[in-house]
């Protein structure tokens, strides 16, 4: 066969929207993961370099167990693999790093080979590295990522809607500086309660109903009222996040429209209609955290409209 080669970039992504969580996501704008893909005659090796971050190379990557059970599924053989991975996305910061990674792969490979997956093959293909990261597979992050805009996961059927939201949205990240710890993911995840009585699931339910409601109606208000309104994963995740109690109420004292932890954190988003009220907050949150002897990046940014894309693709 030819060499073929891609290139192939997927946005960053929170998920977990206040109470949404493992089924709403949004793609974000200008951060991203790039992923080159090279395929030749070879003796079906995958080799793995990453870039950025200082994400591991090789077998403990996600595009490697991505691209294993791609050649697994499709039976390929009789070539190498060779992925180049250059990270722009902060890894465990809750930014879906992993998800963008995965999903690159997965739709990088399914062009080269010229399969064109469909979606739910594709998130099933990329949530083989979610996996490798959280323990379990996971929707959310990949299909924003693949998708873009704001997205709804059916878990059991793997399909998805996409939302558009009708008016501008301003989010603020405040990514605070911590020790990537191994297993991060998996960590906030097991913090979560295992069931939850009747009464929260009934707040939760009207909180993420009401979330969905406006994002159909384009109302930036009630978007932020219902992603603070999280009674399952906040209470829990919010422990392992630095004064993220006062963070939240400076952040809603400031004008934030709405504020909660990006995916399994430590990263914080708000919302808000105006972007320069979403910069002077995220400043305010981070000399807050800086006078307590933790260093923090802010990132103002809006809903990214398109997901995964070919940069280019090569053939020789």
């Amino acid at each position: 066969m030819t060499v073929k080669s891609i290139v192939v970039e997927a946005p960053a992504s929170i998920a977990n929207l206040g109470p949404g969580f493992d089924v709403l996501a949004m793609a974000i704008e200008g951060l991203s993961d790039r992923v080159s893909i090279e395929v030749s005659p070879g003796s079906n090796r995958v080799d793995v370099y990453a870039h950025g971050f200082a994400v591991p190379s090789g077998e403990h990557n996600v595009a490697y167990a991505v691209a294993k059970r791609f050649m697994e599924l499709y039976g390929v053989e009789g070539v190498d693999i060779r992925i180049e991975v250059y990270k722009g996305i902060p890894v465990a910061a809750g930014l879906g790093s992993s998800g963008a990674t995965s999903i690159a792969v997965a739709y990088g490979l399914s062009k080269v080979f010229d399969l064109e997956l469909d979606t739910k093959r594709l998130l099933e293909l990329a949530s083989v590295g979610e996996a490798y990261v959280a323990g379990s597979p996971h929707y959310d992050n990949i299909a924003a990522s693949l998708l873009g805009g704001v997205v709804i996961v059916d878990p059991q059927n793997l399909e998805v809607y996409s939302i558009r939201p009708s008016v501008e949205i301003w989010i603020g990240v405040v990514v605070p500086e911590t020790r990537v710890v191994e297993g991060k993911t998996r960590i906030a995840r097991e913090v979560l309660p295992k069931s939850i009585d009747l009464k929260t699931h009934v707040k939760q339910c009207s909180s993420l109903a009401k979330l969905i409601h406006a994002l159909h109606i384009g109302d930036v208000r009630l978007l932020g009222e219902a992603i603070s309104q999280d009674y399952v994963v906040e209470p829990h995740r919010a422990k392992l996040i630095e004064s993220y109690w006062d963070l939240k109420r400076i952040a809603l004292e400031n004008g934030a429209f709405g504020f909660n932890i990006a995916g399994a954190g430590p990263s914080v988003f708000l919302v808000h209609s105006d972007m320069d009220r979403v910069e002077e907050i995220c400043r305010k949150l981070v000399s807050f955290l800086q006078k307590r002897g933790v260093n923090a990046a802010y990132y103002v940014t809006r809903i990214s409209s398109t997901g995964v894309r070919v940069v280019k693709m090569l053939v020789e």
